[in-house]
């Protein structure tokens, strides 16, 4: 799972970040914002020709892509999630916020990005609220450099809990890329759904092994490997085992082994220490006397395995 060593160094640790809990995307801090009379439906700009696509793109700044690019690969990201994957480089986080902002403002303008009319955080929230998605000309556009055929997607409102999962599953992604950013870190790979996906068969069944996220993390001689899956406390834990199966029957397979030598920790980042400790008993009695697969852990608990591997009482 890990060559990395799980003892804590005796060194002092510096002081930890303020990482944001990905649990407040949950679904009953949302709201819809009612249209207004002015608003422009999702799809209701006229089309771009390829050419106007063209002479977009050679105006585009090198960060207006970035943020295009970010939204394509995440699906939905709030304001300050755009901020701090694209937006890293500011003298304070004020100005980088008013910086992402200014940026997507323009983009929408161009009409290659749009909001959701849900909102997360409440009322008082501001454009922090906003939810970003790439419109139709925005995907057309970031195809000119892609040589991949893709079959257009139609808009549709997301649901309440895919919408807080998917922003969920895009915090923890952003959250690693800031911790390898902070230590010095090699984030050496990073994959979303459904390229994290795998394939693997059970007694001649072709089965998939759909972890929300794939991660490969690098410090000096130590190289770590990561399923990741965000739990937001709305899945029983009969459902979390069944989950848990998966894993094991596709451990069984070796088809990782065979790949990379190791086979990836799976880590559930859940919302508080009492589901935490909710889902490593139950994890625990369902595969006793088995491989050791599984790490459950507060989404504040993430740096501490990123940099030490995590210690026993996460395993499971």
């Amino acid at each position: 799972m890990t060559n990395r060593m799980t003892s804590q160094d005796s060194k002092t640790e510096p002081r930890k970040p303020q990482l944001t809990d990905f649990s407040r995307y949950k679904v009953c801090d949302s709201y819809c914002n009612p249209p207004s009379a002015t608003d422009t439906p999702a799809g209701g700009r006229h089309r771009l020709s390829r050419r106007q696509l063209e002479e977009l793109d050679a105006c585009l700044k090198a960060q207006d892509k970035k943020a295009l690019l970010a939204i394509q690969r995440h699906r939905y990201l709030m304001t300050g999630q755009v901020q701090r994957l694209v937006f890293t480089e500011t003298a304070t986080s004020t100005a980088a916020l008013r910086a992402a902002s200014r940026c997507l403002k323009k983009l929408k303008e161009l009409g290659l990005i749009d909001t959701l009319s849900r909102r997360i955080g409440g009322v008082r929230a501001g454009s922090g609220s906003l939810i970003w998605y790439l419109s139709h000309a925005g995907e057309r556009l970031l195809r000119l450099h892609d040589q991949k055929e893709a079959a257009n997607r139609r808009f549709f409102e997301p649901s309440p809990y895919f919408l807080a999962h998917t922003l969920a599953v895009a915090e923890v992604s952003i959250q690693l890329t800031e911790l390898c950013r902070k230590y010095q870190m090699e984030l050496a790979e990073l994959q979303p759904e459904p390229e994290c996906w795998r394939s693997y068969s059970e007694r001649g069944i072709c089965l998939s092994l759909k972890p929300d996220l794939y991660a490969i993390t690098v410090s000096g001689e130590y190289e770590d490997r990561w399923f990741l899956e965000i739990d937001l406390d709305t899945e029983s834990p009969t459902k979390v085992i069944e989950k848990c199966r998966r894993y094991h029957q596709y451990y069984r397979s070796g088809l990782e082994q065979k790949e990379s030598g190791v086979f990836p920790l799976t880590v559930w980042i859940v919302p508080d220490t009492d589901r935490k400790q909710h889902l490593l008993e139950h994890i625990r009695a369902a595969f006793d006397k088995q491989p050791r697969l599984f790490a459950v852990i507060t989404a504040e608990e993430l740096e501490e395995l990123i940099r030490q591997g995590g210690e026993g009482d996460m395993l499971c």
